[in-house]
């Protein structure tokens, strides 16, 4: 992962980098089409400029000879007349001409020699204007030779002539050459050189026009002198042997079609664009190395102060909330974050102090301190839910604790109804021996009846007795089975109770098992009352449930008991009607009492079961009864244990 401190870095060298890279750019771009604009701009006025130099030159020479051909002395003078001599040497002085003559309307000049069938005087005569020659050698230099109309009458008389150096034109496209490998020229009407830096050009004649017919390498250059020729005006460029060059042209106007024009190396040129982009390449490195040191302190100065802030807001995450804050002497963002991560961390410790103190209160069981201190942002959310925690387990005790009051109150109820249903097994047991006794009383009575059958009459009364005394022991038999039932029923009520007493004492220490737990440590001593609370009515919830299952069965063998002593009750019934009639059929009695015999032996057995169901029953309901009184015992103690915390 990037520090920020590098990315900072990183952000302000690459900022600068591509700004100085795209300065550069520019610039370099700038220049190039600078270069161009300027020399477009460039060339255009200085070419003009040139073409009116060579003009106004020209113009002079023209008006000298103009002014002289005008003259009646030259008019009406020979050519080789004296009086002409020193005329013509002070004109050719004084502007500028090698000589000066005239040729008269033959073409016989001043020179002695005849002329007349040159191509100049021809043009002359011909069109009665002025004219000059294609550049020429004299023998000794090139020259062009002027001339000048004698105009009489309408008449050509001949011509004025001066012959002017053609160095004259090399000199001023000389001083107009642009840098070193720039070039100026002018050209004739036929597209030869007539005037160049470079003499032997001027003397060779240098026509491109003709050079592009067989070398085609040249003929944007041709193109360029073929407008020239056309005395058009403008710019052009073209490849000269290898080097670009850019063109100015205009024509010279006068009575000379010649044309003038400026060439510009583009190399040449674009030297001063390269070292300048060289130039920008080096600012750009120095300004980087200038730059790296400044990134590196900015990033220092806004890294350090965030990875003091981060290394204690780690801190702060692994629990430190008193180290204090770290301290930054800027004045910009970076202040303010310390700033904003003290303030944080004094309002978190109060809200850590507050929170501790209150959780302490209710750790050491004291729940009267309520918070009354304001929170905010989003730790009222916390302040609800510890108000939401106090009020809980407050609640919690205290229907714990009016709970314990009423598992107390019920087990004692429970062990009062165990202790009495367990006197009363113990009178029913009473009862079922003597009700056995008399059983086997009556069955010795039946076997001595069956023994003695014959004798039987006699004793019929005294049976009939006894069977009274049996129908009564039978019906008291029957009361005792219908009190047990009731007893029996009672119990299964009060087992019933006690069931629901031991599931809401379960309920209650499941919900303060689960406050506990939401408590924390501060619950830890509760949740292990609560589980206890929890066990202990389990057990008795258990216990509860056998005994329910021992009364169940009391109350079927009752039950079952009860048709047997319904059955000896209709069997002695059956008795007391043989006995009065014994004595008619003495046979008959003696059946009766075998089946008395066999009745009193069920009624024998019934009487045993019951017995044995009795005492179970009397087991049970001390058992229950123990059950009962240590259930009590531990409401009672589960009742101290909520005292320990103080509610109100």
């Amino acid at each position: 992962m990037k520090s920020i401190k590098s990315k900072i870095q990183v952000s302000m060298l690459s900022v600068v980098l591509v700004g100085s890279v795209l300065i550069g750019v520019i610039t370099a771009l700038l220049n190039a089409s600078g270069i161009d604009d300027v020399m477009t701009k460039t060339l255009g006025p200085a070419t003009q400029m040139a073409a009116d130099a060579v003009e106004w030159k020209m113009g002079n020479y023209w008006t000298a000879l103009q002014e002289a051909a005008a003259s009646d002395i030259f008019r009406d003078s020979d050519p080789t007349a004296s009086e002409l001599v020193p005329l013509r040497e002070d004109i050719a002085q004084r502007n500028g001409f090698l000589y000066v003559g005239k040729m008269d309307a033959s073409g016989f000049a001043s020179t002695g020699d005849n002329y007349a069938g040159e191509d100049y005087f021809q043009q002359c005569k011909a069109t009665m204007k002025p004219y000059i020659s294609d550049i020429m050698n004299d023998g000794q230099r090139m020259i062009f030779l002027l001339e000048a109309p004698i105009i009489t009458n309408g008449r050509f008389d001949g011509v004025v002539y001066g012959g002017i150096s053609a160095d004259f034109l090399s000199d001023i496209v000389i001083n107009l050459a642009v840098g070193n490998d720039g070039v100026a020229y002018v050209l004739d009407n036929k597209g030869n050189v007539i005037g160049h830096r470079d003499a032997s050009i001027v003397e060779e004649s240098s026509n491109m026009i003709e050079v592009a017919k067989t070398d085609p390498s040249v003929a944007d250059v041709a193109a360029v002198n073929q407008r020239m020729i056309q005395r058009e005006t403008g710019f052009g460029a073209y490849n000269f042997y290898g080097d670009n060059k850019l063109v100015g042209f205009a024509p010279i106007d006068g009575n000379q079609e010649w044309s003038i024009a400026i060439e510009a190396s583009q190399r040449e040129l674009k030297s001063s664009l390269d070292r300048s982009i060289l130039l920008t390449i080096l600012v750009v490195v120095l300004v980087v190395l200038a730059t790296f040191p400044v990134a590196v302190k900015v990033g220092k100065s806004i890294s350090g102060p965030i990875q003091s802030s981060v290394a204690r807001l780690e801190k702060m995450a692994d629990g430190d909330l008193h180290t204090p804050a770290p301290k930054v002497k800027s004045k910009d963002e970076t202040a303010q974050l310390a700033r904003a991560l003290e303030t944080m961390l004094s309002r978190l410790n109060d809200v850590a102090q507050d929170v501790s103190h209150h959780l302490g209160k209710m750790a050491q069981g004291d729940f009267r301190e309520g918070i009354t201190r304001t929170y905010w942002g989003d730790f009222v959310t916390m302040e609800q839910s510890i108000k939401a925690i106090h009020n809980s387990l407050k609640d919690t005790l205290s229907q714990i604790s009016q709970s314990a009051g009423t598992v107390a109150s019920s087990a004692a109820q429970v062990s009062n109804g165990a202790q009495s249903l367990s006197q009363g097994a113990k009178e029913q047991a009473s009862a079922i021996h003597e009700l056995s006794a008399t059983a086997d009383s009556i069955s010795e009575t039946a076997r001595k009846t069956a023994a003695a059958a014959e004798e039987a009459g006699h004793f019929v009364s005294q049976a009939g007795a006894q069977l009274g005394v049996s129908v009564n022991f039978v019906q008291e038999l029957n009361g005792a089975m219908k009190k047990i039932s009731g007893s029996s029923m009672e119990i299964s009520k009060i087992i019933d109770t006690i069931e629901t007493i031991a599931f809401q004492t379960n309920i209650l220490a499941l919900n303060a098992s689960v406050e506990a737990a939401r408590a924390g440590n501060a619950g830890k001593g509760f949740a292990v009352v609560a589980d206890e609370v929890r066990n202990l009515a389990s057990k008795s919830d258990e216990a509860a449930k056998a005994t329910k299952e021992l009364i169940e069965g009391s109350i079927a063998a009752v039950a079952e008991g009860g048709q047997v002593v319904a059955k000896v009750t209709e069997s002695l019934d059956k008795t007391s009607s043989i006995a009065e009639n014994v004595t008619i059929k003495v046979d008959a009695v003696v059946e009766a009492v075998e089946s008395q015999t066999a009745a009193i032996s069920q009624v024998t057995e019934g009487i045993d079961q019951i017995s044995s169901v009795i005492q179970s029953t009397s087991a049970t309901s001390e058992q229950s009864a123990a059950t009962a009184q240590e259930l009590s015992d531990q409401s009672l103690l589960m009742n101290n244990l909520v005292r320990k915390f103080q509610l109100s």
